[in-house]
């Protein structure tokens, strides 16, 4: 099985929310979606680990899936902070099994993976939570039985990146809860999340997790800890592919799109 895992395109219709984010951010996820339409052998879904928009008007989400349009395979979503909650629903409600109630939660199936999605935004805030309810939503969930792999979705990541600045704005609240329900799971776990604008990788707690790259700007690295808030940088833009073989075996790589 072949996942594509994409973050961060923050489109815009009309101008953009953030300093940070490219004026030509359509054009680059545009890009992107045509790599992943015409890749071989073909993905079986793509998960979008957040910040579809970047300011989350209906415009700005009616221009997102005119861009998403040429992918003819599932699109798994979760809102990041720069998301509306209510447009992204309507604009997924077809294709997403949304839970109803306030958050973005839910659960899919593609063949033998099960992706939980977790909705970790907080209004108005950069940084992320995750409440009382959603931990015992994911705790039932991760305790039904299931033989094959299981990525855990979610903007704000729960683990750290050693970029202090940046790790100040990941996931708060819920973030020990999250880590007792990961270490206690006994199948293999994936958490893949978005919002630092840098791809990189980790074990947390046991689990693999994963930071997908934003083409709509990257981070400069830096790793001193008392380092402030990274600008962007010019990078090359890579996507990540996840190859999963049967519930123990993962493979990762990263496709190098010129934007």
């Amino acid at each position: 099985m072949l996942i594509a895992h994409i973050s961060d395109f923050h489109v815009f219709a009309q101008a953009p929310e953030t300093s940070l984010v490219r004026m030509d951010a359509a054009d680059a996820a545009r890009k992107v979606v045509s790599d992943i339409a015409l890749h071989q052998p073909a993905f079986d879904a793509v998960i979008f680990t957040g910040d579809l928009a970047d300011g989350g008007s209906t415009e700005d989400y009616e221009l997102l899936r005119e861009i998403l349009a040429p992918l003819r395979i599932p699109i798994f979503v979760v809102p990041g902070n720069h998301d509306n909650r209510e447009g992204l629903r309507v604009a997924f409600q077809t294709t997403v099994p949304f839970k109803a109630g306030p958050y973005l939660n839910y659960e899919a199936r593609v063949g033998d993976l099960r992706i939980l999605a977790l909705d970790t935004l907080v209004n108005g805030k950069g940084y992320g939570a995750l409440d009382p309810g959603q931990l015992d939503w994911l705790e039932s969930r991760l305790a039904e039985l299931h033989s094959g792999p299981t990525i855990i979705a979610m903007h704000h990541p729960p683990f750290p990146s050693g970029v202090t600045a940046l790790d100040d704005m990941t996931l708060r609240d819920g973030k020990k809860p999250l880590a007792r329900i990961v270490a206690a799971c006994d199948t293999p776990l994936i958490i893949l999340a978005g919002h630092i604008h840098r791809p990189f990788q980790g074990i947390w707690f046991g689990a693999f997790c994963q930071v997908g790259g934003g083409p709509s700007f990257q981070h400069a690295l830096d790793l001193r800890p008392a380092a402030p808030e990274p600008g962007s940088i010019s990078e090359p833009y890579a996507y990540h592919i996840l190859r999963l073989d049967g519930p123990n075996t993962l493979t990762n790589h990263k496709r190098y799109v010129s934007l």
